[in-house]
């Protein structure tokens, strides 16, 4: 066990660790080509992130005033998954402070998650082309029959995975939805200041705010609960490093 108690750190992907909105959007605007219907840009996509390649069309079908019909959809997911593996992180780049993070993390023995919405081979893709293969202890995308957060399953699931008890567990992301899985599944979390989403972080619920994923390295105490990190005299937006 580390510091201050929490013993793995699973983080969300999209928004948390990498900016990849670019090339989310490049692959949508690919794949709506295929279909004779005009781009999107980068900053509408940027909001619709998160909830997996078939909700990200259906905003985007939606934001283009196209009637969503379920083969139109199926087709365009289809076609933006091979466009999204086609282009690849061409376009995206870790938020700073990222890798240095997860070296430290790595170094201190603290087992280190990825749990995402993005389909699990795309997640995959991503890590190994960042270069970050060497520091995930395990990495969890959609797919394979599990349902998408907020359902706590595959937060639950990626969890006992690393072997660690749920009250040894953070879960770092920039959503609503991030928030929503970690209180489902009874997990502390923090977010990220720079995230894709319409409200502040701070608004969202979570039980700290931070600038960056670079800031769980930083010389400091740790709050080790929810309580603690909830502590009105430190308040909500106290950071907290993991390693010291």
């Amino acid at each position: 066990m580390i510091a201050g108690g929490y013993s793995a750190v699973v983080f969300d992907l999209d928004g948390t660790l990498a900016d990849t909105a670019a090339d989310i959007r490049e692959a949508v605007v690919r794949a709506l080509a295929a279909e004779g219907l005009p781009p999107v840009d980068v900053a509408s996509v940027r909001l619709m992130i998160g909830g997996g390649p078939r909700l990200l069309v259906e905003r985007v079908l939606h934001r283009l005033h196209v009637a969503t019909d379920d083969d139109l959809v199926e087709r365009l997911t289809r076609s933006f998954h091979a466009e999204y593996l086609k282009q690849g992180n061409r376009l995206s780049s870790l938020f700073p402070g990222v890798e240095n993070t997860l070296r430290n993390l790595h170094t201190a023995g603290i087992r280190i998650g990825l749990c995402s919405n993005k389909p699990d081979d795309l997640c995959r893709m991503l890590v190994r082309n960042f270069s970050l293969v060497d520091y995930f202890d395990e990495i969890l995308g959609s797919g394979g029959g599990l349902p998408r957060k907020p359902d706590p399953e595959p937060l639950l699931r990626i969890i006992e995975r690393l072997g660690v008890s749920l009250d040894d567990a953070l879960y770092v992301g920039d959503s609503e939805t991030d928030v929503t899985t970690a209180r489902n599944a009874g997990v502390d979390v923090m977010l990220v200041k720079h995230g894709y989403t319409l409200r502040a972080a701070s608004q969202l619920g979570a039980d700290a705010v931070i600038d960056s994923v670079a800031d769980l390295v930083r010389p400091g105490p740790l709050a080790r609960s929810a309580e603690a990190l909830r502590d009105p005299e430190l308040g909500v937006e106290k950071l907290y490093g993991l390693v010291y």
